[in-house]
């Protein structure tokens, strides 16, 4: 349909309504708007051949599979109003207020061709947002015009009886944010209701109970950081609980924090544990005040507004959304395009042992010695290790990406018996142990250091001493959440290198 159709009934001088154009990218996102229009309905939209194809739905979706949702397909719209919210005039098309209610990502079911299903008339797909999540149909109605069936699939995520709640603006600030490369859109922000402060324990307190349960109002500060279903089990084969998630970070915070602060934040995100579907979350749709967020130009005409996790209340916030890990980006937003260290992920293939891993980070280490660079390392907290060289945030993407490429090939061709920079599991060598230097990009990121893996164990990616590694007496499964701090107070931060950012890259590889 394009977006002819939504042109010509808008006059963009007198709507606050994107423009927008065709996007050249292939995404999979979603968004539901509450739309009090001349008649309440729910805008739901699905992101495919580079528009948002459309239905108004009157009564919105529902978890309940019983329940069959009537959905009215309207014109597509731009990958822009995946984020629109404001008021449309009064005589303008659409004329009312429109609230984002809820935004996310969806995958197709059997990876299916979207649009295909969509010319087929039955769209089964499973979404990842904040409200609604698992499997859901769209089907179009044999002999009704543009008519559609929105139904809940039957899964873990069904709840019969469900009902719609329309979003509370009480108490919704919304404040325009500065971007990066000049861009402004707005981001939603909350604030604390008044009742949660009288309610809110401290911190303190709460960490100190054994087990953690229910629904908590956390104090910290001045800040009440809304903690939820925190005997939810995320490790169903070690009992591990949301709750035992976030006593973790809250007690590693001043150790990991340093390495997310002024760093936009990809969350890969858990909401029912890790034997569950996970999604990967660049854009937030809506953020607590305490929240930083900052808009950031990633395609000419798109920009996405990513986390910055700079405090204590932030961090446990993005762990009760079920974001098991944390992938900060390798530049912060102060130098938003140049990296203040190059990262190298030495991931092996089947049957390599951890002690040939650590024998590849050596050499590694010798080869950016020689190149003039310290480096420091820790384990992935799954099968690997990662090296990073820190960097005077001078250099941008494209030279630090240059330099780790070709350090990676050098370690490939001096050492082929273990290592390789083949990409594809097809064609790479078995036994071997890739050293992935591709991480180095814009908007790629690594986990970061005292981050929480979902794997068996709980694991955690754990900055390691040399000494360590040169005994290859270690490995991944040793660091768990139940003994990282005793390990930080014997040994202290082990990473700390990586912050100080004192090196500069060198001219030439080529005589190493």
């Amino acid at each position: 349909m394009g977006l002819e159709t939504y042109r010509r009934r808008r006059d963009f001088k007198k709507t606050p309504e994107p423009k927008g154009r065709v996007s050249r990218r292939a995404r999979r996102r979603f968004v539901v708007q509450e739309h009090h229009a001349s008649r309440l309905h729910f805008d739901f939209r699905l992101e495919m051949g580079g528009v948002l194809k459309s239905w108004a739905a009157p009564k919105g979706p529902t978890l309940d599979p019983r329940v069959k949702r009537l959905a009215v397909m309207t014109e597509d719209h731009p990958v822009e109003y995946l984020k629109f919210e404001g008021r449309i005039p009064e005589g303008r098309y659409g004329a009312g207020e429109q609230l984002i209610w809820d935004a996310g990502n969806y995958e197709m079911k059997n990876d299916a061709d979207p649009l295909r299903q969509l010319k087929e008339g039955k769209l089964s797909f499973e979404l990842h947002g904040d409200k609604l999540q698992g499997g859901f149909n769209l089907i179009r109605m044999k002999g009704r015009d543009g008519e559609w069936l929105l139904i809940k699939s039957d899964d873990e995520f069904a709840q019969p009886g469900w009902k719609l709640e329309l979003r509370l603006k009480t108490g919704e600030t919304r404040k325009r944010k500065k971007s990066v490369g000049g861009a402004r859109h707005p981001v939603k922000k909350f604030r604390a209701k008044a009742k949660q402060e009288s309610r809110a324990i401290a911190a303190s307190r709460v960490f100190r109970a054994k087990d953690l349960s229910g629904d908590i109002d956390l104090k910290i500060g001045k800040e009440i950081v809304a903690l939820t279903n925190l005997d939810k089990v995320y490790w169903p084969n070690d009992g591990y609980t949301k709750g035992d998630l976030i006593r973790y970070y809250y007690g590693i915070a001043k150790y990991i924090l340093p390495y997310l602060k002024d760093r936009p934040l990809i969350l890969n995100r858990y909401p029912n544990g890790i034997g569950q579907p996970s999604f990967h979350q660049h854009d937030v749709d809506e953020a607590p005040d305490y929240a930083r967020t900052v808009t950031i130009a990633v395609e000419e005409g798109h920009t996405v507004d990513y986390l910055v996790c700079d405090n204590l209340a932030t961090l446990l916030y993005v762990a009760n959304l079920g974001a098991i890990e944390c992938h900060p980006w390798n530049s912060r937003v102060s130098a938003l395009d140049h990296p203040d260290w190059c990262v190298f992920d030495l991931d092996p293939g089947e049957g390599v042992e951890f002690a040939a891993i650590c024998e590849t980070a050596l050499r590694l280490r010798e080869a950016l010695n020689r190149a003039g660079l310290k480096c420091c390392a820790k384990t992935s907290g799954s099968r690997g290790i990662h090296v990073y060289a820190p960097l005077k945030p001078v250099h941008d993407y494209e030279e630090v990406a240059g330099f780790a490429e070709r350090i990676a090939k050098l370690i490939a061709e001096r050492y082929p018996q273990i290592a390789t920079v083949e990409r594809s599991l097809k064609k790479r060598p078995s036994g071997r142990i890739y050293v992935d230097h591709l991480q180095n990009a814009r908007g790629k990121s690594v986990v970061a250091p005292y981050s929480v893996r979902p794997r068996a164990g709980a694991t955690v990616s754990t900055p390691l001493d040399w000494n360590e590694i040169k005994r290859g007496k270690i490995k991944p499964q040793d660091f768990t959440i139940e003994n990282i701090l005793r390990r930080i107070e014997r040994k202290g931060d082990l990473f700390r290198l990586a912050l100080k950012g004192r090196q500069s890259l060198p001219s030439a590889v080529a005589d190493l």
